[in-house]
């Protein structure tokens, strides 16, 4: 199932065409994000909390690149 959109000239903008179809996979996809974003935020924290600081938080961040 995937997210179609038209353009709908009439209202000079694209639309949806396929909405009841796609609800469930929006659903799931809005909370997969914000289960990701508090699972990344809590993480974050606890690198704070155990003493890294700022520069820990620098140092994990350019690994990661």
């Amino acid at each position: 199932m995937q997210f179609h959109a038209a353009w709908i000239p009439e209202r000079r903008k694209c639309g949806a065409r396929n909405i009841e179809s796609s609800k469930l996979n929006i659903i799931v996809t809005l909370i997969t994000d914000i289960t990701l974003l508090l699972i990344m935020l809590v993480g974050l924290l606890r690198l704070r909390r155990y003493g890294a600081g700022t520069f820990g938080l620098g140092r994990l961040l350019w690994k990661q690149v």
